[in-house]
């Protein structure tokens, strides 16, 4: 043939009817299993390309999920970003990437209203930002990943950052430290929050007061954790040991250490939060507290797509346990 060849096309050289041609292209499973592989066949060797645009239209599916992200440059992000694009592509969808964070809310808004995708992923979402509520209400599947919003009729996939950031403080006081660091965002999300907020419960639980001066509220970029760094270990008695609720501030806290001659751990400990691939690094050798990211990914996208084939089903929220690794930074190996 010297066009592209049609569903009839194909249905006459499979010898099969162009509802069964359909149903294979659609991944039906009442095509048994024989007639699904002549089917294939003649794909292949008619090397048909199905017209994504006729099947859209068709089906109403454009087997393409709308990822929306800030920060895409951060260790975390990155990482978060290629296990969705990863665990999508095994099953055979397609993602849109939208950067949010240069994007005014009025560009945003008409993204969500266009229909250009199957469902949302949002993996930024934050109390001050419009964003979610935006998606949840243009009817649109939507699922929230590793950042929930609290009273959102919406699904969410998250680790449990209290109970992670309460087990970092736990092990600070249960090998002795009385005089402890906490770095924490000004962030309006509930993960910095809770990961705020367990720390503090640990150490309150233990007896040990923190005091205000070695509580330090910055923003988010590496260079902030090594200012907090400089501020909180160029005191004459500055604490033992300093837990974040990042590893990017994390890694900005170590090498401020070390641009101040502070020796990690034998002057001070240090925990992050996230254990990144880069914590692991000899260069920064970070004990962290584990965000389960291929977890978090794969029951999002599963639960996004049960939403997309019912839409009327429950909302489920789904925490995920975030153990602490223990690493050179705190004296482990």
């Amino acid at each position: 043939m010297g066009r592209q060849p049609t569903s009839r096309d194909l249905a006459r050289l499979a010898g099969v009817s162009q509802a069964t041609v359909s149903r294979v292209l659609t991944n039906n499973p009442k095509v048994n299993a024989e007639t699904r592989a002549r089917v294939l066949r003649v794909l292949e060797e008619a090397n048909y390309t199905p017209n994504a645009l006729a099947r859209a239209m068709k089906t109403g599916r454009t087997d393409t999920i709308g990822v929306f992200m800030t920060r895409v440059t951060s260790p975390f992000h990155a990482e978060l970003l290629d296990e969705i694009g990863r665990v999508l592509s095994a099953l055979g969808l397609h993602m849109i990437l939208w950067n949010i964070e240069h994007d005014p809310e009025e560009s945003v808004s008409k993204v969500i209203q266009q229909r250009l995708v199957d469902g949302f992923l949002l993996t930024s979402a934050t109390y001050d930002s419009s964003l979610h509520t935006m998606a949840v209400e243009s009817g649109t599947p939507t699922v929230l990943l590793h950042r929930g919003i609290d009273g959102l009729d919406c699904d969410q996939v998250v680790g449990d950052n209290w109970q992670g950031a309460y087990d970092a403080g736990r092990y600070l006081v249960e090998a002795g430290h009385t005089d402890i660091g906490l770095v924490t965002l000004t962030h309006t999300g509930n993960t910095s929050r809770d990961r705020d907020l367990g720390f503090r419960a640990a150490l309150a639980d233990a007896g040990v007061k923190i005091k205000p001066s070695n509580v330090v509220s910055v923003g988010v970029p590496h260079a902030d954790g090594h200012a907090a760094a400089q501020k909180l270990l160029s005191r004459k008695k500055p604490p033992t040991a300093i837990y974040t609720v990042t590893d990017l501030l994390a890694f900005g806290i170590l090498d401020g250490a070390r641009a101040l001659g502070v020796r990690v751990p034998d002057d001070v400990w240090v925990i992050g939060f996230d254990n990144t691939s880069l914590a692991a690094w000899e260069a920064f050798d970070l004990t962290s507290v584990s965000q389960p990211i291929h977890a978090i990914v794969e029951t999002g996208v599963d639960l996004l797509r049960r939403r997309i084939e019912d839409p009327e089903r429950p909302t489920e929220i789904i925490t995920l346990p975030c153990p602490l690794v223990v690493r050179g930074s705190t004296g482990g190996r």
